[in-house]
């Protein structure tokens, strides 16, 4: 059996201390006795979570995909580096996202710094682009929208290939009908705001409850 996750650092485990042991992914395939491929990566957006679904990747060789969607501003673009291509993140501050769900005032969006963008992207003297682009360009029901396109890209091409999907998000301001929203609480979370050991056996514990996860148990 050849389980598929995919997602942001929430996938990937970061700030555990032995991620490739501890995190949810792990727990889960150890039980069942599964090949574990994780694609997470902190940053990640849901952008690349589709290409690496649509493009990179064969899901048809899985007997099962677990997916978590993350905060829908993120992005990223494709940079040429002489022969070779690298695609950048584009991810602005988690504080921003929670702005645009709550609140979405001109007079109180939060400053884009340059340190919150990824390096390339400061290099290719693109970080005054991707400032307007927040500031002035999208708004929340862009983003809504955007969400609502890949949840459904998503879904249609695991339900096209023939492949159980279980869909997840972190965006715990989302609106849209997901398997499960991850959460964190004061137990659960590391310092900067990633689930810790217990947060991730608690994230298998719940993944457990769905059905289509049940099936395999």
């Amino acid at each position: 059996m050849k389980i598929y996750f995919d997602g942001c650092s929430w996938t990937q485990g970061a700030e555990l201390e032995n991620p490739e042991e501890e995190r949810f992914s792990r727990l889960i395939c150890n039980e069942l006795g599964a090949e574990e491929t994780n694609l997470g990566i902190g940053g990640g957006s849901n952008d690349r979570i589709i290409r690496n679904l649509l493009v990179e990747n064969n899901i048809e060789e899985y007997d099962l995909a677990v997916i978590q969607m993350t905060l829908p501003a993120r992005t990223e673009y494709l940079r040429e580096m002489g022969m070779k291509t690298r695609w950048i993140k584009v991810n602005p501050k988690t504080n921003y996202t929670e702005w645009l769900y709550t609140d979405s005032s001109q007079e109180n969006m939060p400053e884009l710094r340059d340190n919150k963008f990824d390096y390339y992207t400061q290099e290719d003297g693109h970080t005054s682009f991707w400032r307007h682009y927040y500031k002035n360009i999208t708004n929340l029901k862009y983003f809504s929208i955007k969400e609502n396109i890949q949840l459904q890209t998503i879904r249609n091409h695991c339900e096209v290939k023939g492949v159980p999907l279980i869909l997840c998000s972190i965006n715990k301001w989302s609106r849209l009908n997901f398997d499960y929203i991850m959460k964190v609480n004061l137990k659960t979370r590391a310092e900067k705001g990633h689930p810790n050991r217990l947060g991730h056996q608690k994230i298998a514990k719940n993944l457990k409850k769905c059905d289509i996860l049940q099936y395999f148990y």
